[in-house]
């Protein structure tokens, strides 16, 4: 829960921070709700735009206020060019990542919700080549470290269907060797999300 509360404060500053903790103290004291989501979004590595699929498991209390963690990786084949003993070879880009992340909604009316998805990220990238005998080896190798704040705006319809978009930022952090690519980039999301859960307890209810 602490790590949750540090992410998200991250995001914010001066009043806006005050008044965030106060509503999250509010929010925390309702039973908390399983959440488990598949996570998609775009972005830019270099001049390719690519998709970063993930999957997140974790508790969200009143509707308003989630954390967790999952596990996201780059999805979208980026290829490059290297030179291996003298020889040109095409090799890959490979980048995958835990994600602790925290996910506020500060707003609320009708049909419309804004929130403010929030994660971080902790894992390595990697540049792998087929060798002579077929196999991959790796030419570079990287830790890395993700900090990627965002803002999404859903509409829910017919009751159990919501759309919704978002931006949002990804700054990238090398601890290694160089990756031959730029991570840090823009963050867009849309989405197509469907309430089982209210499904569920409205079948259970006829």
């Amino acid at each position: 829960m602490r790590i949750a509360y540090l992410i998200l404060l991250l995001s914010m500053s001066g009043s806006a921070r005050a008044q965030l903790v106060d509503s999250i103290r509010l929010f925390v004291q309702e039973p908390p709700r399983m959440v488990v989501k598949l996570d998609m979004r775009g972005s830019f590595v270099s001049n390719s735009n690519v998709r970063f699929l993930g999957a997140k498991v974790g508790l969200q209390h009143a509707r308003r206020f989630q954390y967790g963690v999952g596990y996201s990786f780059l999805f979208t084949p980026v290829e490059q060019e290297i030179t291996v003993e003298g020889v040109p070879t095409s090799a890959r880009l490979r980048v995958g990542y835990i994600t602790p992340y925290v996910d506020y909604a500060f707003y609320q009316r009708g049909h419309w919700e804004v929130r403010l998805p929030v994660q971080l990220g902790i894992g390595s990238g990697s540049v792998v080549y087929k060798g002579a005998d077929g196999r991959n080896e790796r030419h570079a190798r990287s830790t890395l470290i993700f900090y990627e704040p965002a803002m999404t705006v859903q509409y829910r319809f017919l009751k159990y269907f919501a759309v919704g978009g978002g931006w949002g930022f990804r700054l990238a952090l090398h601890t290694g060797d160089d990756l031959g690519e730029t991570l840090t980039a823009p963050i867009y999301i849309l989405g197509f999300k469907v309430f089982f859960e209210d499904m569920w307890r409205d079948s259970q209810h006829e």
